[in-house]
């Protein structure tokens, strides 16, 4: 009986070794499938979106690496804020198209949408490296953007633009003055997710885009600039904690982390006050009192 016993014993351990070793190579094989879900197809052309949107332009930058990249720029005439949004690991900028609208009726901001390479129809082939390269050109063509047309410049980053953002800025602080940013449902790396999502693997040897750059650029932003976070408690896809150490990194002094109740990952320009807190930020970075017009969602964009 005893030698039976620790055969079966033999035989299940192999099996959990064999099972262990199966989900690990997948998870390394895949990581980057079940790390980034990008729209990959081209987003409608501008004479096909809704009449609104009709004043969106296209504009395009060229990376370091060679690639054109497109996105969309919204003016908004006599505005004095050009927020340049460089959106998460899903979809693409279609998928902010209402927001864009929000932000440029509602707040009179200048917007610009913009896909990194493997999104929205934009050549590339995913990768941490090449999206921070992507957010670099993305910052520096807003940045002679707004210097060009006498505004100021906010950065929008939201979930991985976050880390991609603040991963570029770190590149180019001294190139590029940018006076707001505004994180929405940010991570300090996503390596400390993974960790928290799989204690049992080896993550540090596995994962390829660690995303850690990014709280380096935090501690490394110019103190100056006008920074707020917005989080929601009910976000399971980045815990609060995660955005909360990133924001603890952020060197600026005038920095705000504002967190809404109810409020999950995707949804957070659903949430009471989330355009009143960005009208105030607006106004903060512009130096005006705070407006914002009532009725925020009182449209939906049709054709």
């Amino acid at each position: 009986m005893t030698t039976l016993l620790v055969d079966v014993a033999k035989k299940t351990m192999l099996l959990v070794s064999y099972s262990y070793a199966a989900f690990v190579g997948f998870i390394f094989v895949a990581q980057r499938k079940l790390q980034y879900f990008p729209t990959t197809s081209a987003p409608p052309t501008v004479d096909e979106l809704p009449h609104i949107c009709r004043s969106i332009m296209d504009f395009d930058v060229c990376t370091v690496d060679g690639l054109v990249l497109n996105g969309w720029v919204w003016d908004e005439p006599k505005c004095q804020i050009l927020v340049l949004h460089l959106h998460g690991n899903a979809g693409s900028r279609y998928h902010r198209l209402y927001w864009a609208h929000e932000v440029k009726k509602r707040l009179r901001c200048a917007v610009a949408l913009f896909d990194y390479r493997g999104f929205g129809g934009n050549p590339g082939v995913i990768s941490e490296d090449g999206l921070i390269e992507d957010a670099v050109a993305a910052i520096k063509w807003a940045h002679v953007q707004a210097g060009q047309n006498d505004k100021k410049l906010v950065l929008h980053l939201e979930s991985i633009g976050s880390v991609a953002g603040l991963s570029a800025l770190a590149k180019i602080s001294t190139e590029v003055k940018v006076h707001g940013i505004v994180v929405e449902g940010g991570l300090s790396s996503c390596y400390d997710l993974a960790r928290s999502m799989f204690p049992l693997v080896p993550v540090s040897l596995l994962l390829r885009d660690k995303w850690e750059r990014a709280m380096n650029g935090a501690r490394g932003l110019q103190r100056s600039i006008h920074f707020m976070s917005l989080h929601g408690k009910a976000d399971r896809v980045v815990p609060l904690w995660c955005g909360m150490k990133l924001f603890q990194a952020v060197a600026c002094t005038r920095k705000e982390f504002v967190t809404f109740q109810t409020g999950e990952h995707n949804n957070l320009f659903l949430q009471p006050d989330y355009f009143e807190k960005l009208a105030s930020f607006y106004a903060e970075v512009s130096g005006k009192t705070a407006h914002a017009t009532d009725d925020l969602f009182a449209r939906k964009l049709e054709r």
